[in-house]
């Protein structure tokens, strides 16, 4: 996945000729805390929750997430997704350092540890129970520059505005949750105004869309098959960042296709640092 170096041209730029004077420092982008519920509907009916809490401190990241099913889902499944994530996080730079994930069912209970190396080469992996048969395995390589699910994620958030037109919101996000190793493949459709319907919201969004493909560890007959599934987001900018745009996207509008239907997520609360977000904006957030 491609990040951007922002503001180095701008740093390099100044310092020609003013080695006297060296430029000031960036301001720092302000601590931000992001507590928010998201409803997930398939068609029409409520078919689950997801609860994500993001922090973004000192230039890192800390997310946690948990998700379960509710209404009518809840009566098919008790699955249930719980996942806490860490690294370093701007808007245009996202690099991951740890990642735990573990999904509880009533047939198992699957906890899955990614520890990330600062020099690029594969994470470790610590699956519990042990990943005993992966089929087309991914290799070392292929896994050298991919990310966690949490991150990818949390990139949807600060990498938009790493590129221009329709890379405006990435390129592409590669995955390895320990076992597979796919891809969202993003580009953007622009900032479009979003009305009510969308937990709230109205105003400016970035329009993100992204395709799925699969990379490794499916079996044959899953790797040969032609994935047509799609995710597209709302993001609006939030907060400030030190070069005078958003400190982040949040998605407001959440949709993705499944075999059955289409699945909708939205905001039913958002917290900013303490405060309900229709008052952050009235603050000047």
């Amino acid at each position: 996945m491609k990040r951007t170096a922002f503001a180095a041209a701008a740093i390099l730029a100044a310092g020609v000729g003013a080695a006297q004077t060296p430029p000031p420092a960036p301001a720092a982008t302000p601590d931000y805390v992001v507590q928010a519920t998201y409803n997930v509907s398939l068609l029409g009916l409520s078919i689950g929750q997801m609860q994500l809490e993001l922090t973004l401190k000192d230039g890192k990241y800390e997310a946690k997430a948990f998700v379960e099913p509710k209404g009518l889902a809840s009566t098919f499944t008790s699955n249930t997704v719980s996942a806490v994530a860490s690294g370093t996080g701007h808007l245009g730079l996202v690099q991951p350092g740890y990642s735990w994930i573990q999904q509880v069912s009533s047939k198992r209970t699957q906890t899955v540890t990614l520890t990330f190396n600062a020099d690029g080469t594969p994470p470790g992996v610590k699956a519990e129970p042990v990943y005993t048969k992966i089929e087309n395995p991914p290799s070392e390589a292929q896994i050298a520059g991919a990310v966690d699910p949490v991150r990818g994620f949390v990139s949807m958030m600060l990498i938009p505005g790493a590129g221009v037109g329709d890379k405006a919101c990435g390129d592409s996000i590669e995955i390895y949750d320990g076992k597979r190793l796919y891809a969202f493949d993003m580009w953007s459709d622009g900032l479009q105004d979003v009305k009510r319907g969308t937990g709230g919201y109205n105003g400016p969004a970035l329009h993100c869309v992204a395709s799925y493909r699969r990379i490794a560890g499916w079996g044959d007959k899953y790797m040969a098959r032609k994935s047509d599934s799609k995710v597209e987001g709302y993001f609006a900018p939030i907060g400030k960042g030190p070069n005078g745009g958003p400190a982040f996207y949040l998605p407001v509008r959440l949709w993705g296709d499944a075999e059955i239907g289409d699945a909708v997520a939205i905001p039913g609360s958002v917290k900013i640092n303490g405060k309900d977000w229709s008052q952050f904006f009235a603050d000047g957030g």
